[in-house]
């Protein structure tokens, strides 16, 4: 599949903890309620600091800069879909004003896990009889099969995956000698970690747990603090723009640096959890 070229401005106008240098990788999101262009598209590093946003306007791009075959913001609209889809990118040229990007159409994910209809398997089956003859037993045969039985495997992963939060619930409460799993012993501290529906590890907890600091995803310079069942990641550790969910959420919220650098593992309980939403873990 070809790839597309793009230029990010507005550098300056942003302050980020770590500049994106070549080879970096950086997310592209669309921003419709952006207030002086509908059709904008920011650009953010894997912290979701924003770097600034894709050239839109003669100001910003160039005749060379299109005969280089870079496009705007607009013009990456109509080839790519950012409906609940955020692409990844990596910087192949970077200066003090501006950088340049090369975007693979296959590097994407939701922005948001979209919600998958539940439909039974015996709903997707029409069954046909066929003449034999008499000494032969009729033939049932099925006739259609709808790819929409991803839903029902969905609806099933969720249900084992709260089965799954229940027993370890129930473990931590026998360990401790206490009926309320949600209340971990004096000694222990309590972590939160949010996104699970971006990750399949909600569906692993049968696994060990750990806490880890990892690159974003591969290639990227920036990192974040998971919640890991194996190799599966289950959560990451809520950023500071999510420090009000936490409080909504009435969950334990810890800053991302006092985490990093540090790795957890053998003994951590799951205290609460909220399936596509967020864990509640003790250590």
């Amino acid at each position: 599949m070809s790839t597309f070229k793009t230029k990010v401005v507005g550098l300056s106008f942003h302050d980020i903890s770590s500049p994106v240098v070549e080879s970096d990788y950086v997310i592209l999101r669309a921003d419709p309620t952006n207030e002086f262009d509908s059709n904008a598209i920011c650009v953010l590093t894997g912290n979701q600091q924003i770097v600034g946003f894709v050239a839109n306007s003669s100001k910003t791009l160039s005749d060379n800069n299109i005969a280089n075959g870079n496009l705007s913001a607009t013009e990456l609209k109509e080839v790519l879909s950012f409906e609940n889809r955020e692409y990844y990118a990596k910087a192949i040229n970077v200066h003090s004003s501006c950088i340049y990007l090369e975007i693979n159409p296959e590097n994407w994910s939701y922005i948001n896990k979209p919600n998958l209809e539940f439909v039974r398997a015996s709903e997707l089956v029409e069954t046909e009889v066929v003449e034999v003859p008499a000494h032969k037993v009729d033939i049932i045969e099925p006739i259609k099969v709808d790819t929409s039985l991803v839903a029902e495997i969905a609806e099933l992963k969720l249900m084992v995956a709260e089965l799954l939060a229940e027993v370890k619930a129930l473990k931590t409460a026998i360990d401790e000698g206490d009926n309320s799993p949600s209340t971990p012993s004096s000694d222990r501290v309590m972590y939160s970690f949010v996104g699970l529906s971006h990750f399949e590890g909600q569906n692993y907890l049968d696994g060990q747990l750990t806490i880890v600091e990892e690159p974003i995803f591969e290639g990227a310079k920036g990192t974040a603090v998971y919640l890991k069942s194996e190799d599966y990641r289950i959560g990451v550790s809520p950023s500071a723009k999510k420090k009000q969910y936490c409080e909504d959420h009435n969950i334990p919220y810890c800053e991302n640096k006092s985490l990093k650098g540090k790795v957890f593992g053998g003994d951590i309980k799951i205290e609460e959890m909220v399936p596509d939403e967020y864990i509640v873990v003790s250590v």
